[in-house]
């Protein structure tokens, strides 16, 4: 272990009960307050928002600035600081015509040099309290943050910053996986239960923020009153991907970068080879410690966010994803349309790869599940395949891990965003996907002029084979105005993922690879699935040639999701978009392809039927039948 590792490791010490440690917090709110009460904070609060031109008697020794505050180009207020060495109030003055809209006052200590603050009161536009909050220290470092009433008392609930570690916290087994975010909320019980532990039994992970082990999620840096929470969220993804691994979760040092050359080598002095880093900035000099510390370690794996910017980092550099270094993957967001997701950046030299992960669930901070979007889960898929890839080969180069993960991608037309490819399904190294004929069946005598082929596959076991009977059945009555009978191929059942069963680029993808052999070519293929993971989500949806430039696997197929309406009317109408390759509707009524479904929309126009004989003749999906 080296210098910087057993320094961290001396800090470590035993975590204090509940009761100690509430006895410490009560009688450090005590001796923490501001040198001036609450009530005299308030009354000086009121006395500058209702005369703030007025310097009132007890700042007239301060050091006084001011400043204005612009947010856009447009000045919408003034920001006045007075301080002392020990003491010091900043006053934001929003809105400065007439009387102001909203006043905040937040007061800090000095101590060593270091700002804490310590109470933010915010009052309306007739200098009334709205809001008031108090933050708690312990050794500098911020317990809580408390809401207090309008007569600033201390409301119940308390907003933690750096709670205990929970007494039966870790994970004895797993390969180890580091996660460099803003910590983790460690309360949570799936958090905690997955946090790895050294050979003391002693949690591994740490906070290089506060130079402590207690990595909670906490991000101040905007503003210590409005913390911000992300790291729960990424390591609450990595860990459902990868529910074998254990959890190493380091909170980032924004205050002093260079300490990231520590995490480094902290990380490796515990064997971990595979970190994942869902964070980034503009500024080179931020990421110099750590681009040296990488180098330094060629056998750990760094995946690294391409960020959220929606720019081509080719050409504007964010870091460290801009780092050239052979053991850093870069990964953004891809839309259902195997481009980068709104938003996220892309480099066709700097980022390697595009991964789905728009629109995915995972773990809030308060423990509840939430909708997540953009750069930083795309690290959290990538870091769970990467993960669960090595975990079967411990001892695996960096360079074959990086190749088992290549050859899991595809590039479909994505060269001009990533260097590599779209990895489409992170899950799929471990889908044990099973296929069998459920029912075959028999050509049936038809006097159609002309036959389309299709393939069925059932996803969802709902889906009945008399309840697919019946809708092909309808399907061909529908067709017979057009002169199109159906060559119905037997139909498959897919088992062994539960997730497969729902539509988005990714499942077709493994579909596509796992089903290749035993579908019918030239034929459309039709999939009886559970529901839909689009971000733009339809009950039924259909993949024509126009709308799969970008997923060549996906053309030709219609998917019905389990709580279709009207089935054989949606399967109709969704297969008529595949044979005449384009998604117009018709306002005629009674029509079928009218933008909705309905039991009454059933008819065909000559026209359209033409159009769609044709289109499918030349796309070579309707042959002429024999005689």
């Amino acid at each position: 272990m080296n210098a910087s590792t057993r320094s961290i490791q001396q800090t470590r010490s035993s975590i204090p009960s509940k009761a100690l440690l509430t006895a410490l917090m009560l009688c450090f709110t005590d001796a923490h307050t501001t040198e001036r009460s609450l009530q005299d904070q308030l009354l000086l609060a009121q006395t500058l928002c209702a005369k703030p031109n007025q310097l009132p008697h007890q700042l007239a020794n301060h050091r006084f600035t001011e400043r204005d505050i612009v947010v856009r180009g447009s000045t919408i207020g003034i920001e006045k600081s007075f301080a002392t060495a020990e003491y010091s109030t900043k006053l934001e003055i929003i809105d400065t015509n007439g009387r102001p809209r909203r006043v905040v006052m937040t007061t800090a200590l000095v101590t060593d040099n270091t700002s804490l603050p310590a109470t933010r009161l915010t009052l309306g536009n007739e200098c009334e309290l709205i809001l008031a909050h108090r933050i708690t220290y312990r050794d500098n470092t911020a317990l809580y943050i408390e809401t207090l009433s309008s007569s600033l008392e201390p409301l119940p609930h308390k907003e933690w910053l750096n709670p205990p570690l929970p007494a039966s916290a870790g994970k004895p087994d797993g390969l180890k996986v580091a996660m460099i975010d803003s910590g983790v909320n460690y309360t949570l019980a799936d958090i905690s239960n997955a946090l790895a532990l050294d050979n003391k039994g002693t949690p591994i992970g740490y906070d290089f923020w506060d130079n402590d082990d207690t990595p909670y999620d906490a991000n101040p840096a905007r503003s210590q009153f409005h913390v911000q929470r992300h790291g729960t969220r990424t390591a609450s993804l990595l860990i459902k991907e990868a529910p074998g691994i254990a959890l190493v979760p380091y909170r980032y040092p924004r205050p002093d970068m260079s300490r990231m050359t520590q995490l480094v080598e902290h990380a490796a002095a515990h064997s971990i080879r595979i970190i994942g880093m869902p964070l980034g900035s503009n500024r080179y000099k931020d990421w110099l410690a750590f681009s040296d510390a990488a180098a330094a370690h060629p056998n750990i794996l760094f995946i690294v966010s391409a960020g959220n910017n929606g720019r081509d980092i080719d050409d504007r550099a964010v870091y460290p994803a801009s780092l050239e270094h052979n053991n850093i993957l870069v990964v953004t967001s891809s839309d259902d349309y195997i481009r980068p997701a709104e938003r996220t950046n892309y480099g066709k030299i700097s980022v390697d790869y595009l991964v789905p992960a728009e629109s995915i669930m995972a773990t809030d901070y308060s423990g509840a599940q939430t909708l997540v979007s953009g750069s930083s889960y795309a690290v959290s898929r990538m870091t769970a395949l990467a993960s669960r890839l090595l975990a079967l080969t411990p001892d695996m180069p960096i360079e074959h891990l990086k190749t088992r993960i290549a050859a899991l991608s595809v590039k479909a037309n994505t060269s001009r965003y990533v260097s590599t490819g779209y990895l489409g399904d992170p899950l799929a190294d471990t889908s044990l996907l099973q296929s069998h004929i459920d029912h075959s069946y028999q050509p049936a005598a038809s006097s159609a002029e002309h036959t389309l082929r299709v393939n069925l596959i059932a996803l969802d076991r709902r889906w009945t084979t008399d309840r697919i009977d019946r809708a092909i059945s309808q399907l061909g009555t529908l067709y017979k105005a057009c002169g199109i009978g159906l060559t119905t191929m037997p139909l498959i059942r897919v088992t062994g993922a539960s997730y497969i069963a729902n539509l988005s680029p990714g499942n077709a993808l493994t579909l596509h690879r796992h089903l290749q052999p035993l579908l019918t070519p030239q034929a459309a293929t039709i999939y009886f699935a559970n529901d839909t993971d689009m971000q733009v989500k339809f009950d039924a949806e259909a993949f024509g040639i126009a709308n799969t430039e970008n997923r060549p696997w996906m053309r030709n197929s219609v998917w019905l999701s389990e709580n279709t309406q009207d089935v054989s009317i949606a399967l109709a109408h969704e297969l008529i978009h595949v044979l005449v390759n384009n998604g117009q509707h018709s306002p005629l009524a009674n029509n079928l392809m009218r933008d909705q479904t309905a039991p009454e929309n059933t008819q065909l126009t000559p026209e359209q039927c033409s159009k769609s004989v044709d289109a499918a003749t030349i796309n070579g999906l309707l042959t002429r039948a024999t005689r």
